[in-house]
């Protein structure tokens, strides 16, 4: 498995782009620029499977040249957004360990930072290989296991001397998230493997500066307070602020010009190919 890691100036296009989607949700515009960055140095043959497609925003946003294309996610209020997308030929709202597809029907698969949140890998992974065509295509980003060890702002009240509110902190935003699969890379390999997979190449995203920055702001998001998350409040005072973008995009560099290892992250792209 060859590594590949991607540069400072890749990370700043992903985040020009990504951007625009997301103007005032910091969190998601770092996360996402690196996984944009990553998905330019690949295509994707049609047609695509797109497993946990959410609303399909992102997905034209990294191949807009894409046409031929099917979406599944379990939430049916999203694949109603993704359906009214025009991005897809066909969305199913189903767990995506139980496609409903013909078998070797696709030319690649794509799943955008979702099997970390699915129950049921090794059937996901395998009902997968069935989608795909002898030699397909399967591009995809996960969390690692550092996703939870750099977790700053449990960190921090650990520090402050509250161990019981940083213990429950981290586990409120695990339980959000659904995170039940934040694995080594070696064991996401290993998955992938098991499933009748080569992988071919891993891009590690979100090294540590980053990933502290991203998670810190993230953490903060999704506090429940009375109303809703404490994101709405963040997200209303944000779109108050002149050249927010351009301002954080700084924030941004400047964070990255702190990493000291970009081969460790707590996300993690993989190019990987049925075997035929």
């Amino acid at each position: 498995m060859k590594q590949r890691l991607l540069f400072l100036e890749e990370v700043l296009t992903g985040y020009d782009a990504v951007s625009q989607l997301y103007s005032y949700i910091p969190p998601m515009c770092i996360w996402r620029a690196w996984e944009y960055a990553a998905y330019q140095r690949y295509s994707l043959p049609e047609p695509v499977l797109d497993i946990g497609c959410g609303d399909g925003r992102f997905f034209r946003l990294v191949w807009p040249q894409i046409n031929a294309a099917v979406g599944v996610d379990i939430d049916p209020g999203v694949c109603d957004a993704a359906r009214g997308s025009g991005v897809y030929q066909e969305v199913y709202a189903v767990p995506a360990h139980q496609l409903p597809v013909h078998l070797e029907n696709f030319a690649s698969a794509f799943a955008n930072c979702s099997l970390e949140h699915m129950d049921h890998l090794s059937e996901v992974l395998s009902s997968i290989y069935r989608a795909l065509r002898p030699a397909g295509q399967f591009l995809l980003s996960v969390v690692t296991d550092k996703f939870l060890k750099w977790a700053t702002l449990p960190g921090l009240i650990d520090r402050a001397g509250v161990p019981e509110r940083a213990e429950a902190l981290q586990a409120e935003y695990v339980a959000y998230h659904h995170l039940v699969n934040p694995l080594p890379t070696e064991a996401s390999v290993q998955s992938l493997e098991d499933a009748g997979f080569d992988v071919l190449e891993h891009v590690p995203i979100m090294p540590e500066m980053t990933s502290r920055l991203f998670l810190f702001l993230d953490h903060l998001w999704h506090i429940q307070q009375p109303g809703g998350e404490l994101g709405e409040v963040l997200y209303k005072y944000l779109t108050t602020l002149p050249q927010f973008q351009v301002a954080f995009r700084q924030v941004l560099a400047g964070v990255l010009q702190m990493e000291r290892d970009w081969s460790n992250g707590s996300g993690a792209i993989f190019w990987a190919r049925r075997k035929e």
